[in-house]
C-alpha cells in the first residue's frame, strides 16, 4: 500500500483514487487523506500524477474504471514477476 506522512500531524495518510462524487455527481482527482478515524487530523493533499477520474455513465462507467484498474494491477504484477 502506498502511504505518505501528513505534514501537519505526522500521521500516515492514505491515497484516495480519483473517482466520481456521489453527492455532486462530479469527477474528482486522486488525493491524500489523513484519516481522523485513525488518529489523524483530517488534512488532505493533492496527489501528483493521480489516475484520471472514472468515466460518467453509471454502472457501465464504473465497470470500465474497474477494468482499467485491473489492467494496471496486472501490468504491475507482470513487472514484479519478471524481476523475480
Amino acid at each position: 500500500m502506498i502511504t505518505k506522512i501528513c505534514e501537519k500531524c505526522d500521521s500516515e495518510m492514505k491515497l484516495v483514487p480519483a473517482g466520481f462524487s456521489r453527492a455532486k455527481n462530479k469527477p474528482y482527482s486522486a488525493f491524500w487523506s489523513c484519516d481522523k478515524r485513525n488518529g489523524g487530523c483530517g488534512a488532505t493533499a493533492r496527489a501528483e500524477g493521480g489516475a484520471a477520474p472514472a468515466p460518467a455513465g453509471g454502472d457501465e462507467g464504473r465497470l470500465v474504471a474497474i477494468e482499467q484498474k485491473l489492467d494496471e494491477i496486472l501490468g504491475m504484477l507482470k513487472v514484479i514477476s519478471d524481476n523475480v
